[in-house]
């Protein structure tokens, strides 16, 4: 196997913030929607605002418990899919948004 020449913003972060944003990318995680269906460890789904199932896209894009970090890290509406395969400086604010709100995923 040959070494990657090029390396594109995801391979260029680090191997905790590369972690971070695969699990939220291929909803494997921690959050309560996968660890109760997939392994019954969560006692429920929802998340603990108790409006919907606590995903990547609710945490980043809905949860009214974390609109305050949401507004410092994105002050204007920003789609999902920036949040998760933008720029590495988007990469970065996504990361940065999951430590903030105190979130293990």
């Amino acid at each position: 196997m040959r070494p990657r020449t090029n390396r594109d913003d995801y391979h260029t972060m680090s191997r905790e913030q590369q972690v971070n944003l695969i699990r939220l990318r291929t909803g494997h995680n921690r959050l309560n929607a996968h660890m109760n269906r997939k392994f019954q460890l969560a006692p429920s789904p929802t998340c603990a605002c108790g409006q919907e199932d606590q995903t990547a896209e609710h945490i980043l894009q809905r949860c009214p418990l974390l609109d305050e970090e949401r507004k410092e890290v994105w002050p204007s509406p920003t789609p999902l899919q920036t949040k998760l395969y933008g720029s590495r400086q988007e990469l970065e604010k996504t990361t940065t948004f999951i430590t903030s709100a105190g979130l293990i995923v």
